[in-house]
Protein backbone atom coordinates (compact mmCIF):
# COMPACT_ATOMS: atom_id res chain seq x y z
CA UNK A 1 0.00 0.00 0.00
CA UNK A 2 1.01 3.56 -0.41
CA UNK A 3 0.17 7.11 -1.43
CA UNK A 4 -0.21 8.74 -4.94
CA UNK A 5 1.08 12.33 -5.70
CA UNK A 6 -2.24 13.82 -3.63
CA UNK A 7 -2.36 11.85 -0.61
CA UNK A 8 -4.63 9.14 -1.90
CA UNK A 9 -3.90 5.01 -1.00
CA UNK A 10 -3.52 3.27 -4.00
CA UNK A 11 -3.51 -0.49 -4.28
CA UNK A 12 -0.52 -2.25 -5.25
CA UNK A 13 -1.22 -5.56 -6.70
CA UNK A 14 0.94 -7.21 -9.18
CA UNK A 15 -2.09 -9.18 -10.98
CA UNK A 16 -4.43 -5.97 -11.17
CA UNK A 17 -1.70 -3.68 -11.87
CA UNK A 18 1.04 -3.20 -13.98
CA UNK A 19 3.45 -0.93 -13.79
CA UNK A 20 3.15 2.83 -15.16
CA UNK A 21 -0.32 1.88 -15.42
CA UNK A 22 -2.55 5.49 -15.07
CA UNK A 23 -5.08 4.88 -11.94
CA UNK A 24 -8.58 4.43 -13.17
CA UNK A 25 -10.92 7.73 -12.83
CA UNK A 26 -13.77 5.56 -12.87
CA UNK A 27 -17.55 6.71 -13.42
CA UNK A 28 -20.36 4.20 -14.04
CA UNK A 29 -23.70 6.35 -14.31
CA UNK A 30 -27.16 5.75 -15.42
CA UNK A 31 -28.43 7.71 -18.33
CA UNK A 32 -25.51 7.59 -21.02
CA UNK A 33 -26.67 6.44 -24.09
CA UNK A 34 -24.09 3.21 -24.64
CA UNK A 35 -21.13 2.41 -22.64
CA UNK A 36 -18.19 4.71 -22.74
CA UNK A 37 -14.59 3.47 -22.33
CA UNK A 38 -11.53 6.00 -21.56
CA UNK A 39 -9.24 7.79 -19.67
CA UNK A 40 -11.69 9.08 -18.10
CA UNK A 41 -13.55 5.90 -16.96
CA UNK A 42 -16.40 4.27 -17.94
CA UNK A 43 -20.41 5.25 -18.44
CA UNK A 44 -22.96 2.82 -18.55
CA UNK A 45 -26.40 3.79 -20.03
CA UNK A 46 -29.79 3.85 -19.03
CA UNK A 47 -30.98 0.67 -20.46
CA UNK A 48 -27.90 -1.11 -19.94
CA UNK A 49 -28.04 -0.21 -16.21
CA UNK A 50 -31.59 -1.31 -15.52
CA UNK A 51 -30.85 -4.91 -17.30
CA UNK A 52 -28.43 -5.27 -14.43
CA UNK A 53 -30.33 -4.02 -11.69
CA UNK A 54 -33.35 -6.11 -9.63
CA UNK A 55 -36.20 -5.76 -10.32
CA UNK A 56 -38.12 -3.74 -7.84
CA UNK A 57 -40.92 -5.39 -5.54
CA UNK A 58 -42.41 -3.91 -2.22
CA UNK A 59 -42.18 -5.75 0.81
CA UNK A 60 -45.72 -6.86 1.61
CA UNK A 61 -47.21 -8.35 5.01
CA UNK A 62 -44.78 -6.37 7.35
CA UNK A 63 -45.76 -4.31 10.17
CA UNK A 64 -47.26 -1.32 9.18
CA UNK A 65 -46.08 2.12 10.42
CA UNK A 66 -47.14 4.14 12.81
CA UNK A 67 -45.78 7.25 11.17
CA UNK A 68 -46.19 6.93 7.13
CA UNK A 69 -42.93 7.24 5.28
CA UNK A 70 -42.31 8.66 2.02
CA UNK A 71 -41.71 6.16 -1.19
CA UNK A 72 -38.54 8.66 -2.21
CA UNK A 73 -37.03 7.91 1.06
CA UNK A 74 -36.58 11.62 2.15
CA UNK A 75 -39.08 10.48 5.52
CA UNK A 76 -38.66 7.05 6.83
CA UNK A 77 -41.60 5.36 8.30
CA UNK A 78 -41.86 5.53 11.84
CA UNK A 79 -42.55 2.70 14.17
CA UNK A 80 -43.50 3.85 17.96
CA UNK A 81 -43.64 0.11 19.37
CA UNK A 82 -42.60 -3.30 18.88
CA UNK A 83 -45.06 -6.66 17.83
CA UNK A 84 -46.12 -8.47 20.03
CA UNK A 85 -45.41 -11.47 17.83
CA UNK A 86 -43.09 -10.56 15.30
CA UNK A 87 -43.15 -11.79 11.89
CA UNK A 88 -41.10 -15.03 10.16
CA UNK A 89 -39.69 -13.38 7.25
CA UNK A 90 -37.07 -16.06 5.65
CA UNK A 91 -39.10 -19.70 6.07
CA UNK A 92 -35.77 -21.62 5.15
CA UNK A 93 -32.54 -21.25 6.84
CA UNK A 94 -30.10 -19.85 3.97
CA UNK A 95 -27.06 -21.94 4.23
CA UNK A 96 -26.81 -25.43 2.97
CA UNK A 97 -23.59 -26.05 1.70
CA UNK A 98 -22.05 -26.95 5.17
CA UNK A 99 -19.11 -24.42 4.38
CA UNK A 100 -18.51 -21.33 6.59
CA UNK A 101 -18.85 -17.73 5.42
CA UNK A 102 -15.82 -15.48 6.36
CA UNK A 103 -16.54 -12.10 6.22
CA UNK A 104 -14.52 -8.50 6.85
CA UNK A 105 -17.02 -6.15 8.87
CA UNK A 106 -16.43 -3.24 10.55
CA UNK A 107 -16.83 -1.82 14.17
CA UNK A 108 -17.17 1.13 15.97
CA UNK A 109 -17.29 -0.06 19.04
CA UNK A 110 -15.19 -2.61 21.39
CA UNK A 111 -15.34 -6.35 19.53
CA UNK A 112 -17.20 -8.60 20.86
CA UNK A 113 -15.46 -12.37 22.46
CA UNK A 114 -15.28 -14.57 18.72
CA UNK A 115 -16.66 -17.77 18.45
CA UNK A 116 -17.10 -20.04 20.03
CA UNK A 117 -17.21 -18.10 23.56
CA UNK A 118 -20.09 -15.82 21.73
CA UNK A 119 -23.62 -17.41 22.78
CA UNK A 120 -25.53 -14.61 20.05
CA UNK A 121 -23.11 -15.44 16.91
CA UNK A 122 -24.30 -19.36 17.89
CA UNK A 123 -27.79 -18.22 18.30
CA UNK A 124 -27.55 -16.36 14.55
CA UNK A 125 -25.68 -18.91 12.61
CA UNK A 126 -28.06 -21.88 14.09
CA UNK A 127 -30.85 -19.63 12.71
CA UNK A 128 -28.80 -19.37 9.51
CA UNK A 129 -28.16 -22.88 8.55
CA UNK A 130 -24.14 -22.83 9.18
CA UNK A 131 -21.24 -20.63 10.67
CA UNK A 132 -20.36 -17.08 9.41
CA UNK A 133 -17.18 -16.16 10.84
CA UNK A 134 -16.34 -12.32 11.39
CA UNK A 135 -13.02 -10.63 11.15
CA UNK A 136 -13.99 -7.55 12.92
CA UNK A 137 -12.06 -4.59 12.24
CA UNK A 138 -11.98 -0.91 13.61
CA UNK A 139 -14.09 0.87 11.88
CA UNK A 140 -12.04 4.58 12.90
CA UNK A 141 -9.40 3.12 10.84
CA UNK A 142 -11.27 0.45 8.21
CA UNK A 143 -9.53 2.42 5.11
CA UNK A 144 -6.64 0.43 6.19
CA UNK A 145 -8.24 -2.79 6.79
CA UNK A 146 -9.38 -2.36 2.69
CA UNK A 147 -6.42 -1.46 1.34
CA UNK A 148 -4.36 -4.17 2.73
CA UNK A 149 -6.92 -6.64 2.14
CA UNK A 150 -7.79 -5.46 -1.63
CA UNK A 151 -3.75 -5.33 -2.50
CA UNK A 152 -3.26 -8.96 -1.10
CA UNK A 153 -6.26 -10.50 -3.42
CA UNK A 154 -7.04 -12.73 -1.04
CA UNK A 155 -10.55 -10.90 0.23
CA UNK A 156 -13.23 -13.23 2.05
CA UNK A 157 -16.37 -14.40 0.90
CA UNK A 158 -18.34 -11.27 2.13
CA UNK A 159 -16.63 -7.99 2.37
CA UNK A 160 -18.73 -5.02 4.01
CA UNK A 161 -16.70 -1.67 2.43
CA UNK A 162 -18.32 1.82 3.39
CA UNK A 163 -18.60 3.93 -0.12
CA UNK A 164 -16.70 7.11 1.90
CA UNK A 165 -14.01 4.44 2.06
CA UNK A 166 -14.11 3.88 -1.66
CA UNK A 167 -13.98 7.36 -2.66
CA UNK A 168 -10.11 7.33 -1.08
CA UNK A 169 -8.90 4.57 -2.96
CA UNK A 170 -8.13 5.55 -6.60
CA UNK A 171 -8.08 2.40 -7.82
CA UNK A 172 -11.28 0.81 -6.33
CA UNK A 173 -13.13 -0.32 -9.14
CA UNK A 174 -10.53 -1.50 -11.02
CA UNK A 175 -9.74 -3.93 -8.22
CA UNK A 176 -13.40 -4.69 -7.42
CA UNK A 177 -13.60 -6.21 -10.89
CA UNK A 178 -10.88 -8.26 -10.43
CA UNK A 179 -11.73 -9.71 -6.87
CA UNK A 180 -15.50 -9.44 -6.56
CA UNK A 181 -18.19 -11.61 -8.36
CA UNK A 182 -20.81 -9.70 -10.20
CA UNK A 183 -24.01 -9.83 -9.32
CA UNK A 184 -26.02 -9.70 -12.15
CA UNK A 185 -26.43 -13.09 -13.33
CA UNK A 186 -28.39 -13.69 -10.02
CA UNK A 187 -30.09 -11.13 -9.47
CA UNK A 188 -31.11 -9.01 -12.89
CA UNK A 189 -34.73 -8.28 -13.29
CA UNK A 190 -37.20 -11.09 -12.14
CA UNK A 191 -34.11 -13.12 -11.23
CA UNK A 192 -34.37 -11.53 -7.92
CA UNK A 193 -37.55 -13.20 -6.67
CA UNK A 194 -35.09 -15.84 -5.37
CA UNK A 195 -34.02 -12.86 -3.20
CA UNK A 196 -37.01 -11.32 -2.60
CA UNK A 197 -35.94 -9.15 0.64
CA UNK A 198 -33.32 -7.96 -1.90
CA UNK A 199 -35.79 -6.95 -4.02
CA UNK A 200 -37.14 -4.34 -1.71
CA UNK A 201 -34.23 -1.93 -2.23
CA UNK A 202 -35.18 1.34 -4.44
CA UNK A 203 -33.68 1.07 -7.65
CA UNK A 204 -31.49 3.99 -7.40
CA UNK A 205 -29.96 2.37 -4.00
CA UNK A 206 -28.88 -0.77 -6.07
CA UNK A 207 -27.38 1.23 -8.80
CA UNK A 208 -25.00 2.55 -6.29
CA UNK A 209 -23.63 -0.59 -6.55
CA UNK A 210 -22.21 -0.74 -9.93
CA UNK A 211 -18.61 -0.44 -10.18
CA UNK A 212 -17.24 0.11 -13.93
CA UNK A 213 -20.60 -0.96 -15.40
CA UNK A 214 -21.33 -4.23 -13.42
CA UNK A 215 -22.98 -4.78 -10.71
CA UNK A 216 -20.73 -5.71 -7.52
CA UNK A 217 -22.59 -4.23 -4.25
CA UNK A 218 -25.06 -5.39 -2.35
CA UNK A 219 -26.52 -1.73 -1.15
CA UNK A 220 -27.37 -0.13 2.08
CA UNK A 221 -30.50 2.29 2.06
CA UNK A 222 -29.59 5.95 3.14
CA UNK A 223 -31.72 8.79 4.32
CA UNK A 224 -30.20 11.43 1.80
CA UNK A 225 -29.14 13.54 4.26
CA UNK A 226 -25.53 14.14 5.13
CA UNK A 227 -25.26 15.95 8.27
CA UNK A 228 -27.70 17.85 10.87
CA UNK A 229 -27.01 20.44 13.65
CA UNK A 230 -27.72 19.32 17.04
CA UNK A 231 -28.62 20.93 20.21
CA UNK A 232 -28.17 20.27 24.46
CA UNK A 233 -32.07 20.77 24.27
CA UNK A 234 -31.38 21.08 27.81
CA UNK A 235 -29.39 23.59 28.18
CA UNK A 236 -30.82 25.87 25.66
CA UNK A 237 -34.09 25.16 27.73
CA UNK A 238 -32.34 26.60 31.47
CA UNK A 239 -30.97 29.40 29.25
CA UNK A 240 -34.34 30.20 27.74
CA UNK A 241 -33.09 30.61 24.07
CA UNK A 242 -34.85 29.08 21.17
CA UNK A 243 -33.63 27.45 17.75
CA UNK A 244 -32.15 29.44 15.02
CA UNK A 245 -33.86 29.34 11.78
CA UNK A 246 -31.29 31.38 9.92
CA UNK A 247 -27.73 32.33 10.49
CA UNK A 248 -28.21 36.21 11.09
CA UNK A 249 -30.14 33.81 14.66
CA UNK A 250 -27.42 31.61 14.62
CA UNK A 251 -25.03 34.43 15.58
CA UNK A 252 -26.88 36.16 18.21
CA UNK A 253 -27.74 32.67 20.00
CA UNK A 254 -24.43 31.18 19.93
CA UNK A 255 -23.61 34.82 21.54
CA UNK A 256 -26.21 34.51 23.98
CA UNK A 257 -25.44 30.90 25.22
CA UNK A 258 -21.36 31.33 24.98
CA UNK A 259 -19.84 31.40 28.58
CA UNK A 260 -15.87 29.79 28.83
CA UNK A 261 -15.74 31.36 32.10
CA UNK A 262 -18.69 28.46 32.90
CA UNK A 263 -16.65 25.95 30.75
CA UNK A 264 -19.67 25.89 28.35
CA UNK A 265 -18.73 27.30 23.99
CA UNK A 266 -21.71 27.76 21.97
CA UNK A 267 -20.00 25.48 19.31
CA UNK A 268 -18.22 21.56 19.52
CA UNK A 269 -18.01 21.72 15.76
CA UNK A 270 -19.25 23.69 13.25
CA UNK A 271 -18.33 23.40 9.54
CA UNK A 272 -21.24 22.34 7.13
CA UNK A 273 -24.27 23.38 8.87
CA UNK A 274 -22.97 27.03 7.70
CA UNK A 275 -22.32 26.24 4.05
CA UNK A 276 -25.82 24.22 3.57
CA UNK A 277 -27.63 27.65 5.03
CA UNK A 278 -25.83 29.77 2.80
CA UNK A 279 -26.52 27.99 -0.27
CA UNK A 280 -23.63 25.80 -1.19
CA UNK A 281 -24.74 23.14 -3.48
CA UNK A 282 -24.07 19.48 -2.67
CA UNK A 283 -20.84 19.25 -5.52
CA UNK A 284 -22.40 21.30 -8.63
CA UNK A 285 -25.07 23.79 -9.49
CA UNK A 286 -25.56 25.10 -13.02
CA UNK A 287 -25.13 29.03 -13.19
CA UNK A 288 -26.22 30.31 -17.08
CA UNK A 289 -25.76 27.10 -18.46
CA UNK A 290 -23.00 25.80 -17.41
CA UNK A 291 -21.71 23.65 -14.61
CA UNK A 292 -20.12 25.84 -10.93
CA UNK A 293 -18.51 23.71 -8.43
CA UNK A 294 -19.24 24.06 -4.97
CA UNK A 295 -15.95 25.82 -4.42
CA UNK A 296 -16.02 28.29 -7.04
CA UNK A 297 -19.31 29.86 -5.47
CA UNK A 298 -19.52 33.18 -3.72
CA UNK A 299 -21.73 30.90 -0.75
CA UNK A 300 -18.68 28.70 0.04
CA UNK A 301 -16.76 31.73 0.51
CA UNK A 302 -19.49 33.46 2.25
CA UNK A 303 -19.27 30.34 4.61
CA UNK A 304 -15.91 30.34 5.17
CA UNK A 305 -15.75 34.50 6.18
CA UNK A 306 -19.17 33.39 8.55
CA UNK A 307 -17.19 30.65 9.66
CA UNK A 308 -14.00 32.25 10.67
CA UNK A 309 -15.68 34.98 12.56
CA UNK A 310 -17.54 32.20 14.59
CA UNK A 311 -13.87 31.14 15.75
CA UNK A 312 -12.44 34.74 16.16
CA UNK A 313 -15.52 35.42 18.68
CA UNK A 314 -14.48 32.35 21.12
CA UNK A 315 -17.69 30.63 20.19
CA UNK A 316 -16.18 27.48 19.35
CA UNK A 317 -14.47 24.94 21.74
CA UNK A 318 -10.70 25.28 21.61
CA UNK A 319 -11.08 21.74 21.70
CA UNK A 320 -12.19 21.86 18.06
CA UNK A 321 -10.00 24.95 17.47
CA UNK A 322 -6.51 22.53 18.00
CA UNK A 323 -8.23 19.55 16.43
CA UNK A 324 -10.46 19.56 13.54
CA UNK A 325 -11.15 15.93 14.04
CA UNK A 326 -11.49 16.03 18.11
CA UNK A 327 -14.15 14.04 19.75
CA UNK A 328 -16.74 16.82 19.32
CA UNK A 329 -19.41 14.21 20.99
CA UNK A 330 -17.62 14.36 24.37
CA UNK A 331 -17.58 17.85 24.53
CA UNK A 332 -22.10 17.59 23.89
CA UNK A 333 -21.90 14.82 26.46
CA UNK A 334 -20.46 16.96 28.97
CA UNK A 335 -22.20 19.95 28.22
CA UNK A 336 -18.98 21.94 26.93
CA UNK A 337 -20.81 22.59 23.83
CA UNK A 338 -24.19 23.65 23.02
CA UNK A 339 -24.36 23.20 19.58
CA UNK A 340 -22.59 20.52 17.02
CA UNK A 341 -23.14 19.05 13.34
CA UNK A 342 -23.26 15.08 12.49
CA UNK A 343 -25.34 12.57 11.01
CA UNK A 344 -28.88 12.08 11.42
CA UNK A 345 -28.20 8.96 12.63
CA UNK A 346 -26.10 10.22 15.97
CA UNK A 347 -29.23 11.54 17.17
CA UNK A 348 -30.36 7.95 19.01
CA UNK A 349 -26.45 6.88 19.42
CA UNK A 350 -26.50 9.94 21.90
CA UNK A 351 -29.42 9.56 23.59
CA UNK A 352 -28.21 5.85 24.51
CA UNK A 353 -24.43 6.81 25.17
CA UNK A 354 -25.25 9.48 27.56
CA UNK A 355 -28.67 8.50 28.61
CA UNK A 356 -27.07 8.32 32.89
CA UNK A 357 -26.70 12.16 32.30
CA UNK A 358 -29.24 13.59 34.43
CA UNK A 359 -31.50 15.94 32.16
CA UNK A 360 -29.74 15.28 28.51
CA UNK A 361 -31.77 16.19 25.82
CA UNK A 362 -30.52 16.22 22.54
CA UNK A 363 -32.95 17.80 19.86
CA UNK A 364 -32.15 18.31 15.79
CA UNK A 365 -32.56 22.10 14.41
CA UNK A 366 -34.47 22.68 11.77
CA UNK A 367 -32.68 23.44 8.25
CA UNK A 368 -31.50 27.12 8.28
CA UNK A 369 -31.64 29.22 6.21
CA UNK A 370 -28.90 32.18 5.02
CA UNK A 371 -31.21 35.15 6.59
CA UNK A 372 -34.54 35.64 8.09
CA UNK A 373 -37.40 35.00 4.91
CA UNK A 374 -34.68 32.73 3.36
CA UNK A 375 -34.54 29.02 1.69
CA UNK A 376 -32.76 26.17 2.93
CA UNK A 377 -30.66 24.28 1.84
CA UNK A 378 -29.94 20.96 2.23
CA UNK A 379 -26.99 18.61 0.57
CA UNK A 380 -28.61 15.45 -1.24
CA UNK A 381 -26.75 12.37 -0.39
CA UNK A 382 -26.39 9.47 -2.48
CA UNK A 383 -29.22 6.54 -1.81
CA UNK A 384 -26.60 4.32 -0.57
CA UNK A 385 -23.72 4.47 1.52
CA UNK A 386 -22.41 1.11 2.35
CA UNK A 387 -21.86 -2.27 0.25
CA UNK A 388 -21.39 -5.54 0.62
CA UNK A 389 -19.42 -7.54 -2.12
CA UNK A 390 -19.00 -11.34 -2.15
CA UNK A 391 -15.76 -12.88 -3.14
CA UNK A 392 -15.40 -13.64 -7.16
CA UNK A 393 -13.89 -17.08 -7.19
CA UNK A 394 -16.91 -18.70 -5.41
CA UNK A 395 -18.98 -21.55 -6.87
CA UNK A 396 -22.05 -20.46 -8.32
CA UNK A 397 -23.84 -22.34 -5.57
CA UNK A 398 -21.19 -20.39 -3.12
CA UNK A 399 -22.40 -17.02 -4.69
CA UNK A 400 -25.84 -18.13 -4.18
CA UNK A 401 -25.68 -19.02 -0.70
CA UNK A 402 -24.01 -15.60 0.29
CA UNK A 403 -26.63 -13.87 -1.36
CA UNK A 404 -29.46 -15.89 1.19
CA UNK A 405 -27.76 -14.83 3.73
CA UNK A 406 -27.65 -11.48 2.68
CA UNK A 407 -31.45 -11.58 1.96
CA UNK A 408 -31.93 -13.05 5.49
CA UNK A 409 -30.10 -10.33 6.98
CA UNK A 410 -32.49 -7.86 5.08
CA UNK A 411 -35.34 -8.84 6.81
CA UNK A 412 -36.62 -5.30 8.18
CA UNK A 413 -38.29 -3.87 11.27
CA UNK A 414 -40.98 -6.63 13.44
CA UNK A 415 -39.25 -9.47 12.16
CA UNK A 416 -38.15 -12.39 13.85
CA UNK A 417 -35.03 -12.01 11.76
CA UNK A 418 -34.35 -8.55 12.87
CA UNK A 419 -34.65 -9.14 16.43
CA UNK A 420 -32.22 -11.48 16.21
CA UNK A 421 -29.50 -9.49 14.36
CA UNK A 422 -30.33 -6.28 16.15
CA UNK A 423 -30.73 -8.06 20.00
CA UNK A 424 -30.15 -11.90 19.92
CA UNK A 425 -31.87 -14.26 21.86
CA UNK A 426 -35.60 -12.99 24.46
CA UNK A 427 -34.64 -13.69 27.42
CA UNK A 428 -30.90 -14.62 27.09
CA UNK A 429 -29.33 -11.58 25.68
CA UNK A 430 -32.78 -9.47 26.20
CA UNK A 431 -35.68 -9.02 27.90
CA UNK A 432 -38.77 -6.94 27.04
CA UNK A 433 -40.07 -4.30 29.44
CA UNK A 434 -43.16 -3.05 30.77
CA UNK A 435 -43.27 -0.50 27.76
CA UNK A 436 -42.46 -2.78 25.26
CA UNK A 437 -38.95 -1.97 24.49
CA UNK A 438 -36.22 -4.62 24.45
CA UNK A 439 -33.43 -3.85 27.22
CA UNK A 440 -30.27 -5.93 26.79
CA UNK A 441 -29.21 -8.15 29.38
CA UNK A 442 -26.02 -8.30 30.59
CA UNK A 443 -24.62 -11.00 28.84
CA UNK A 444 -26.32 -8.71 25.72
CA UNK A 445 -24.35 -6.08 26.50
CA UNK A 446 -20.94 -7.99 26.51
CA UNK A 447 -21.53 -10.48 23.08
CA UNK A 448 -23.90 -8.63 21.04
CA UNK A 449 -22.80 -6.16 18.38
CA UNK A 450 -24.57 -6.07 14.61
CA UNK A 451 -22.04 -7.57 12.43
CA UNK A 452 -24.70 -9.46 10.83
CA UNK A 453 -26.39 -6.05 9.91
CA UNK A 454 -22.89 -5.40 7.34
CA UNK A 455 -23.61 -8.76 5.62
CA UNK A 456 -26.44 -6.80 3.58
CA UNK A 457 -28.39 -3.44 3.73
CA UNK A 458 -31.88 -2.97 4.42
CA UNK A 459 -34.96 -0.08 4.06
CA UNK A 460 -34.54 2.56 6.31
CA UNK A 461 -36.90 3.15 9.72
CA UNK A 462 -37.08 5.00 12.47
CA UNK A 463 -37.88 2.89 15.74
CA UNK A 464 -35.60 3.59 18.33
CA UNK A 465 -38.84 3.94 20.22
CA UNK A 466 -36.96 3.43 23.47
CA UNK A 467 -35.91 6.94 23.40
CA UNK A 468 -39.28 9.13 24.40
CA UNK A 469 -40.52 11.66 21.80
CA UNK A 470 -37.28 10.16 19.28
CA UNK A 471 -39.73 8.52 16.34
CA UNK A 472 -41.74 11.60 16.27
CA UNK A 473 -39.06 14.23 16.54
CA UNK A 474 -37.18 12.67 13.74
CA UNK A 475 -39.82 11.96 11.65
CA UNK A 476 -41.38 15.74 11.78
CA UNK A 477 -37.55 16.77 11.21
CA UNK A 478 -37.36 14.56 7.58
CA UNK A 479 -40.78 15.82 6.81
CA UNK A 480 -39.80 19.73 7.75
CA UNK A 481 -36.07 19.21 5.71
CA UNK A 482 -37.29 16.92 2.49
CA UNK A 483 -38.39 20.04 0.60
CA UNK A 484 -35.40 21.57 0.80
CA UNK A 485 -33.19 18.99 -0.41
CA UNK A 486 -31.12 20.03 -3.04
CA UNK A 487 -31.88 19.31 -6.43
CA UNK A 488 -28.23 19.27 -7.97
CA UNK A 489 -27.65 18.39 -11.90
CA UNK A 490 -27.00 14.83 -11.23
CA UNK A 491 -29.69 13.46 -8.93
CA UNK A 492 -30.73 10.18 -10.09
CA UNK A 493 -27.60 9.66 -12.23
CA UNK A 494 -24.82 7.05 -10.83
CA UNK A 495 -21.48 8.74 -11.13
CA UNK A 496 -18.69 7.69 -9.59
CA UNK A 497 -16.54 10.67 -8.81
CA UNK A 498 -13.19 10.72 -10.41
CA UNK A 499 -10.44 9.47 -8.00
CA UNK A 500 -8.34 12.85 -9.19
CA UNK A 501 -10.86 15.23 -7.78
CA UNK A 502 -11.75 13.03 -4.84
CA UNK A 503 -8.20 13.44 -3.73
CA UNK A 504 -8.34 16.99 -3.51
CA UNK A 505 -11.43 16.90 -1.38
CA UNK A 506 -9.11 15.90 1.63
CA UNK A 507 -6.73 19.38 0.76
CA UNK A 508 -9.81 22.13 -0.02
CA UNK A 509 -11.20 20.92 3.76
CA UNK A 510 -8.05 21.42 5.58
CA UNK A 511 -7.25 24.46 3.45
CA UNK A 512 -11.08 26.47 4.47
CA UNK A 513 -10.34 24.76 7.87
CA UNK A 514 -6.90 26.95 8.76
CA UNK A 515 -9.02 29.59 7.15
CA UNK A 516 -11.11 28.85 9.98
CA UNK A 517 -8.23 28.68 12.76
CA UNK A 518 -6.71 31.97 11.74
CA UNK A 519 -3.62 30.14 10.13
CA UNK A 520 -5.09 31.60 6.45
CA UNK A 521 -6.52 34.61 5.58
CA UNK A 522 -10.36 34.65 4.17
CA UNK A 523 -9.01 36.80 1.10
CA UNK A 524 -6.79 33.29 0.42
CA UNK A 525 -8.82 31.63 -0.66
CA UNK A 526 -9.94 32.58 -3.82
CA UNK A 527 -6.29 31.73 -4.62
CA UNK A 528 -6.66 28.15 -3.36
CA UNK A 529 -9.56 28.00 -5.66
CA UNK A 530 -7.69 28.71 -8.64
CA UNK A 531 -4.76 26.31 -7.96
CA UNK A 532 -8.03 23.89 -7.68
CA UNK A 533 -9.09 24.76 -10.83
CA UNK A 534 -5.63 24.52 -12.55
CA UNK A 535 -4.75 21.19 -11.14
CA UNK A 536 -8.32 19.44 -11.35
CA UNK A 537 -11.25 21.49 -11.07
CA UNK A 538 -11.32 23.05 -14.95
CA UNK A 539 -10.82 19.15 -15.85
CA UNK A 540 -13.71 17.89 -14.05
CA UNK A 541 -16.03 20.17 -15.41
CA UNK A 542 -15.36 19.16 -18.44
CA UNK A 543 -16.07 15.62 -17.35
CA UNK A 544 -18.93 16.03 -15.51
CA UNK A 545 -19.97 18.87 -18.52
CA UNK A 546 -20.40 15.79 -20.78
CA UNK A 547 -22.15 13.92 -18.59
CA UNK A 548 -24.80 16.34 -17.55
CA UNK A 549 -25.22 16.92 -21.60
CA UNK A 550 -25.68 13.23 -22.56
CA UNK A 551 -28.55 12.78 -19.79
CA UNK A 552 -29.96 15.79 -20.91
CA UNK A 553 -28.79 17.97 -17.71
CA UNK A 554 -27.52 21.01 -19.55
Amino acid sequence: MGDNENGTPRLHRRSLFQAGAAAAAAASLAGCAALDEGPEGTAAGSDELADLLPTYTPYEGGVEPDLPGQPDGTVSPGFLSRPEQPLQAVAEAPMTTGEEITAITPLWNPAPPGLPGNSYFTAVNEALGGTVTFNIADGNNYVDKITTTLASGDVPDMFQIPGWEIIKLSDFTEAANELFADLSPYLAGDKAADYPLLATYPTAAWAMGVFGGTLLGVPWERAPYTNTMFARQDLLDGLGVEHPANLEELLAFATEVNDPAANRWAFAGIDQTVQEAMGVPTLWKVVDGKLVHKFETEEFAAAIEYTRGLFDQGLVHPDYVADRLTNVKEIIGSGQGVFYEDGLGAWHEMLGTYRDVAGFDLQAVNPMAREAGGTPTIWRDDPAGMFTFIKKDLSEERIKECLRVANWCSAPFGTVEWDLVWDGVEGVHFTVDAEGVPQRTDLGQSEVANTYLFLSGRANANFKFQYPGLVEAQHAWETNAAPFLDDHPFQGLRVEMPSDLSAENEPMTEAHHEIYRGQREVADWAGIVDDWRANVGDAAREYYTEVAKDNGRL
